[in-house]
């Protein structure tokens, strides 16, 4: 089911962008060929997604129905209700561990590299009275301060940082 509704997606994206296109173009898109792809429509059409309307004897013209939109909306709802419990569940980790080097008198974060979920650490420190650092990977290690080394640093570098007593976001969260 989820694959079905990840090619309406992509249908409706293609028809958003080309309105009048083809069924090869909505094959093309999709990646697939245009005798699967006419399977698929027909299965659209049957569940109620798509609407089909002959624009001359030989071409069609395909639409997303309230049907079909309704069920990209449900995705979309599924999807960021996901994200935003990995969000929460991310953030609280991330405040427990904060928590704990402050109580071990680390006044101080210091993020070595980048990081997506920066916005996180920042929030945790704010939260706690810790103050936010941002350096370079390369940079020496800051003494008496609670040391992440950012996801996106190469291995060899996160290595380096954690052998210098830095704590690797990523297990961090995983923990």
């Amino acid at each position: 089911m989820n694959s079905d509704v990840a090619t309406l997606q992509n249908i409706a994206d293609t028809l958003k962008e080309e309105p009048m296109a083809s069924q090869r173009v909505l094959a093309e898109n999709a990646g697939m060929s245009i005798g699967l792809m006419n399977a698929v429509i027909k299965r659209f059409v049957e569940r109620g997604w798509i609407m089909l309307t002959n624009v001359n004897l030989r071409k069609l013209s395909y639409a997303i129905t309230p049907a079909g939109i309704s069920e990209l909306t449900a995705r979309s709802q599924t999807f960021a209700k996901r994200t935003f419990a990995i969000a929460n569940r991310y953030n609280d980790t991330l405040c427990n561990a904060v928590s704990e080097a402050k109580k071990q008198g680390k006044n101080k974060l210091v993020l070595y590299g980048k990081s997506y979920i920066k916005f996180l650490l920042i929030y945790a420190c704010q939260t706690l009275n810790v103050t936010f650092i941002e350096k370079s990977a390369t940079d020496p290690i800051e003494p008496n301060a609670f040391c992440v080394i950012g996801e996106q640093n190469d291995e060899a570098e996160s290595k380096r940082l954690s052998e210098q007593g830095c704590v690797n976001l990523l297990d961090l969260i995983e923990e």
